[in-house]
């Protein structure tokens, strides 16, 4: 049962990232449509003040923005995970035989790739079928029990399909970014489930080989950054994490938003506001004429 919750989960990301967009797209279209309407007299709004069509041009031109910056984020993020993808197919190597045993032992067999490259990572990528990627540099610094940790961790990222989860929350965040407070929300998303990674991985191994691993696991691939993907290491979140390790508990990601982030939304959010009072009046506008 909880898989079919999963999965429906996971579908509901996708159609929301899809429709978003398609959603973005057609606002833009009836936004200019509606302009190009009542310049020409097809439109059966009557007395449109200056100030009303000044603000229909001023949405016209965030929408157009905001559809912009969502697509080219989808579309930068789906070029730099093909060029991700091909470049692990290129430098896979045979798994190294600790690394068998510890995807064995995660149940990740099958989906765990080996890549030749001195740094010492592992993350996990791929939006329809999620693969976790771990380095020799990793495999030849990590204990046996360390190696388990980090790939419970992915493994948790694989199960929950977290690269969809980050592909989705970047094209929002850039889509909205006339409002950087919903950026910062959504960013305390993919802080969270770093850190419900982690409690998977302690519940595993405990903490000693938990703390070896983000100790460890400090490179990242140079290779499409930027790629949708989640990985071990990383100095983000470092202090939120070590924290979990040494308290067991789970620290309040979500406690503080800079005070300038919230007020750098207002003018985006006046404008969002702006646009709900046009539309209303644009709605009346229409209906008044069409009954009359």
């Amino acid at each position: 049962m909880r898989r079919y919750v999963t999965v429906a989960g996971h579908a509901s990301v996708f159609a929301l990232l899809v429709v978003g967009a398609g959603y973005a797209v057609a606002i833009l279209v009836s936004d200019v449509m509606m302009l190009i309407g009542t310049a020409l007299g097809h439109m059966p709004i009557r007395d449109a003040s200056p100030g009303q069509i000044a603000l229909g041009v001023l949405m016209v031109l965030l929408w157009g923005s905001v559809a912009a910056a969502g697509l080219a984020v989808l579309w930068r993020q789906y070029r730099a995970g093909r060029a991700l993808a091909r470049w692990v197919s290129r430098t896979a190597t045979a798994p190294s035989p600790q690394l068998a045993v510890a995807a064995a032992r995660t149940g990740s067999s099958g989906r765990v790739v080996e890549v030749a490259d001195p740094a010492p990572y592992a993350f996990t990528h791929g939006i329809w079928y999620p693969q976790i990627v771990v380095s020799t540099g990793l495999t030849e610094t990590t204990t046996r029990e360390e190696l388990a940790a980090v790939l419970h961790h992915e493994h948790h990222h694989l199960r929950h399909r977290d690269p969809l989860t980050v592909l989705a929350v970047r094209s929002w965040a850039a889509a909205l970014f006339p409002v950087p407070l919903v950026g910062a929300v959504l960013q305390r998303i993919l802080d969270r489930q770093e850190l419900r990674a982690d409690r998977a991985a302690l519940r595993a191994c405990g903490v000693a080989p938990v703390a070896g691993a983000l100790l460890k696991a400090v490179g990242e691939p140079t290779v499409a950054p930027g790629t949708a993907l989640a990985a071990m290491g990383g100095p983000r979140l470092l202090e939120a994490r070590v924290a979990q390790l040494e308290t067991g508990d789970r620290p309040r990601v979500l406690a503080a938003i800079p005070r300038a982030t919230v007020l750098a939304s207002v003018p985006g959010l006046a404008l969002i506001a702006g646009y709900g009072v046009l539309l209303y009046e644009v709605c009346l506008a229409v209906e008044v004429c069409c009954v009359t």
